[in-house]
């Protein structure tokens, strides 16, 4: 029975130390010192286990009766076993609450799912000599069971309770995590663009890590600033941005067509109707921007606000600034899942809980997207994603 529960305390070790990992990638902390603190709690997760091991072996436990007796343990020892135990009950919890109980909210009007592999020659014009081919992308990305190519293309609709009329059916593509680091070829990034382009939305809105290395800046006009949308493509900066020359970044997009919306609101027209968009790029670029001075709320709720936010940890900003609707990326949906557990990682403090989809916080619907890349070209059992929203009106509905 002993060995049974030091098992049980294994796994919630692991629990224990990847939700450490999780809330690292959280925090607004310099890239290396983020990337230090994460090695070290990878670390932790391999060396207490193989620690505890040899000890057991060198302090003879168990060698002689073939038992082992809670009383062998030095107090730490047991005080951590308790704390291993406890992550494991959490993470049980929270794993059937998240696969087995956890509905989609109501607001979920539909939900569809196409899958397409962008790694395949599709034309005789990707074939061209001059046009980037297949094999430009890392190996890495041509590994078995690896989804970095696999492209779903989410279509949600959504129900908007303060929708006015005149916007239903408002149509957003979502965009997020493109990490351009030349380990996926621009090529990959193109066929995206095209992709959303087809869908023909309303607008586009991108919410941060667009880019990894410095030298891909170059790549936004032939990608980014080929994105199309009747009242326009915005963006946010996300925490890999600012490893690159900020100002730089955000000259070429707004030489490429797209909108800041970084720390500040504007208000549009959209078939006659004010739409306030603001931006969120907290916690690593401040501040976020404050809709206090925006157009206040009229008695049928107009304007509707949607706000774009690099970290989903901003809900409870979205909520203060009284949004409809919130858009975030950063977590990759988890990047790595595992079958029937789900999500392992998630640079959120909020866990895996939030990890991508749809959620319902009154007034505020996030959305979350598994986004377009990753800076490793790894992904497992989660593809990445281009989502198309569609907004729908709770009074049209009703009419």
């Amino acid at each position: 029975m002993t060995i049974f529960l030091l098992l049980l305390a294994l796994l919630g070790h692991a629990l224990l130390w990847i939700g450490v990992v999780n809330r690292i990638h959280a925090l607004a902390v310099p890239y290396k010192f983020g990337h230090l603190c994460s090695a070290f709690g990878l670390v932790c997760l391999v060396t207490v286990p193989l620690t505890f091991a040899y000890w057991f072996a060198w302090a003879g436990i168990g060698a002689t009766s073939g038992s082992v007796s809670w009383q062998q343990f030095p107090l730490a020892t047991q005080l951590y076993l308790g704390v291993c135990w406890f992550s494991l009950v959490m993470g049980i919890g929270s794993w059937t609450w998240r696969g087995a109980l956890r509905r989609p909210p109501k607001i979920l009007r539909s939900h569809h799912i196409r899958s397409i592999h962008l790694g395949r020659i599709e034309s005789q014009d990707d074939r061209h000599p001059t046009t980037p081919s297949q094999f430009a992308h890392h190996f890495v990305a041509h590994l078995p069971a690896n989804d970095i190519l696999k492209l779903d293309v989410t279509q949600r609709a959504v129900d908007v309770p303060r929708l006015a009329p005149a916007l239903d059916a408002l149509s957003i593509i979502h965009l997020s995590d493109l990490h351009f680091t030349g380990w996926v070829d621009k090529s990959y990034f193109q066929k995206v663009v095209r992709r959303c382009n087809e869908l023909e939305p309303d607008l586009v809105a991108i919410t941060g890590d667009l880019i990894d290395r410095a030298s891909c800046i170059e790549w936004i006009p032939d990608t980014l600033g080929k994105l199309a949308a009747r009242h326009g493509v915005y963006y946010v900066l996300g925490n890999h941005d600012i490893r690159v020359d900020t100002d730089r970044l955000r000259n070429t997009l707004g030489q490429s067509g797209l909108i800041d919306l970084g720390g500040r609101w504007i208000q549009i027209d959209v078939r006659g109707e004010p739409v306030v968009l603001a931006g969120n790029e907290l916690p690593w670029i401040a501040p976020a921007a404050d809709l206090r001075s925006s157009p206040p709320r009229t008695p049928d709720g107009r304007p509707l606000r949607i706000v774009l936010s690099h970290s989903p940890d901003q809900i409870g900003w979205a909520q203060g600034q009284d949004a409809d609707l919130m858009l975030a990326g950063h977590t990759h949906g988890g990047q790595i899942c595992l079958p029937l557990f789900g999500a392992v990682f998630s640079a959120s403090r909020l866990g895996v809980n939030y990890v991508s989809g749809i959620f319902h916080a009154p007034p505020t619907i996030m959305h979350i997207t598994r986004g377009v890349s990753a800076e490793l070209p790894l992904r497992l059992n989660c593809p990445p994603e281009l989502s198309r929203l569609v907004l729908r009106s709770v009074r049209q509905k009703t009419d």
